[in-house]
């Protein structure tokens, strides 16, 4: 019997007891002596009832249910302390007063029609419904009711006892929907899920993913022990082992071959962890299958290999074109100088030796031969200087970029001179690098830029730094002759010229330079410009050198 129904027996008794007393207080009983012994023995009778009576009240009153009792009409009789603590209602508020006060009126014909079944004598009626607390909150609660008897047998009230079940139904409804959410991933998983008990080795559950994978039936996996499962014998070959896997709660196989049902091989990795559910154990064992990932592993191993014969091939092929270069260097450095040298000096001896002799025209032609092979000259030492640049080895330190800018301009004072020229230098950080790079980087922006304001009044040049995406940018500005933008992706090609040769003196590789130093440093150089409205050169340092 549970504690409400003890209760409510309890009750009933008692009820009949105080009827019984109540009926037969004044029977006076005489003995053959004379002496009132009936009255005696009803006085005592009712002490024990009184004291059965306070018994029960104790335990109504120390009860978390609420134990209400009702008279025919519905209006309450008594009102406990559960009662008051599950409603919000003190007794003086509820007594004398109608049940249908803490009754919605959704629930309020449930409630009438089980009153209806207990007055009419069919037993106690036990249901569910939601009442109203005080505060206007709803609470779920259980409803056990009750009749109440007199003496005669008669009922003569009701007695309810509810039970606060909000909280258990909160948690009941979580935990249907949490086995809900975990029903629909187990069914829906990529993976396969396998369920085992972990006494028996049985198999209790499977999901769809491992079925297909394996090509077994749901029945043939179902009641099973793993030992006996032709797929898994690689992993539990017997009983001893199996309990082995139980015991350590967790196993795992990172690349292990499952035979289907039709004698494919499949690569799997395979994970086992042993949990208590209702407090039982059991064995979850996680199968995915990775053999996509073995083939693509085995393709990636292939690719990694032809990789690393490419780069042995062209490691030597470098090595080759290296030494190939290096020759080709020397043999400008050294066959083709003296040609030129022999040109230039011939002319020179011509004009001075004979140059009375030769018409205007003459001279002129010599003199162009020679302002041609010194170019030629220049050509091949920049040349020469852009060739090494990828050859020499960085000598990478913190450079002072201020103070390196500083020195540049000292020594670009004769390009300044008879011109007016406003320099603007910014704050310019330290940075890291081969100082003797980045000075030949500065030297052949802020040439650049005092070459091609040369035509206007006041020429205006702007050195600084910004950040661009926390990097720092530098940039040399200048409201020179500009170019056309559209044609920026040749500014930094060899021998690349956008003006003619003899407006602005220059063999067209200063750009190539520069971009190769700062790329050997990781970082990039860009251009903004526009015709007749001057250029800026951006640059920056990356995070480190290219070696």
């Amino acid at each position: 019997m549970s504690p409400e129904e003890q209760l409510i027996a309890a009750r009933l008794e008692i009820d009949g007891l105080r009827a019984a007393i109540d009926a037969h207080a004044a029977v006076v009983t005489i003995d053959l002596e004379g002496r009132a012994a009936g009255i005696s023995a009803d006085l005592a009778e009712r002490k024990r009832n009184e004291k059965r009576a306070a018994q029960f009240k104790a335990i109504s009153e120390s009860s978390d249910d609420a134990m209400i009792a009702e008279d025919l009409d519905g209006l309450v009789t008594e009102w406990n302390a559960g009662a008051e603590r599950i409603f919000g209602f003190a007794a003086s508020e509820m007594v004398g007063k109608s049940i249908a006060q803490v009754i919605p009126k959704d629930f309020q014909e449930q409630d009438a029609k089980a009153l209806e079944e207990v007055k009419q004598g069919l037993g106690v009626r036990e249901f569910d419904s939601v009442h109203t607390c005080k505060e206007d909150r709803r609470v779920d609660v259980s409803v056990t009711v009750v009749a109440i008897r007199d003496a005669t047998d008669q009922i003569v009230g009701i007695s309810k006892v509810m039970r606060d079940m909000t909280n258990v139904r909160r948690t009941a409804k979580a935990l249907s929907a949490s086995e809900l959410r975990y029903r629909r991933l187990f069914e829906t998983a990529k993976d396969g899920i396998m369920i085992l008990d972990a006494v028996t080795g049985m198999v209790v559950d499977v999901n769809p993913f491992l079925i297909t994978l394996l090509g077994f039936s749901r029945e043939q996996f179902l009641g099973k022990a793993i030992w006996d499962l032709g797929p898994f014998r690689d992993i539990v070959t017997n009983a001893d082992k199996f309990v082995e896997l139980r015991d350590k709660e967790y196993l795992r196989y990172d690349n292990m071959p499952l035979e289907t049902s039709d004698g494919r091989k499949v690569g799997v990795e395979f994970i086992s962890n042993v949990y208590q559910v209702s407090g039982r154990k059991v064995i979850q064992c996680n199968v995915r299958d990775v053999s996509a990932r073995q083939r693509a592993e085995a393709a990636l191993r292939l690719l990694r290999e032809e990789l690393e014969q490419r780069v042995i091939q062209r490691t030597r092929e470098l090595e080759y074109a290296n030494k190939e270069l290096e020759a080709f260097s020397f043999s400008v450095s050294h066959d083709l100088r003296a040609p030129l040298r022999t040109i230039d000096g011939f002319s020179q001896a011509v004009l001075e030796d004979f140059g009375g002799l030769l018409p205007d025209e003459g001279r002129k032609q010599l003199w162009t031969i020679r302002q041609g092979a010194r170019r030629m000259g220049l050509l091949i030492d920049d040349l020469l200087a852009l060739s090494l640049l990828g050859r020499a080895p960085l000598n990478t330190q913190t450079v002072c970029t201020d103070v390196l800018v500083r020195e540049v301009i000292r020594e670009l004072e004769p390009a300044r001179s008879g011109r007016q020229v406003t320099l603007k230098v910014g704050e310019l950080p330290d940075c890291t690098g081969d100082p003797i790079l980045l000075r030949q980087v500065w030297t052949n922006l802020l040439s650049n830029a005092l070459k091609y304001s040369r035509k206007r009044d006041v020429a205006v040049l702007e050195i600084g730094c910004i950040q661009t995406d926390g990097v720092d940018t530098f940039f040399v500005r200048d409201n020179g002759t500009g170019f056309d933008l559209s044609k920026a992706d040749k500014l930094f090609g060899v021998f690349q010229r956008f003006h003619r040769a003899g407006d602005y003196e220059g063999t067209g590789v200063g750009l190539a330079i520069v971009q190769r130093i700062v790329s050997r440093h990781g970082g990039r150089v860009w251009a903004d410009a526009a015709v007749d409205l001057g250029a800026t050169f951006f640059f920056t340092l990356g995070g480190g050198p290219r070696r």
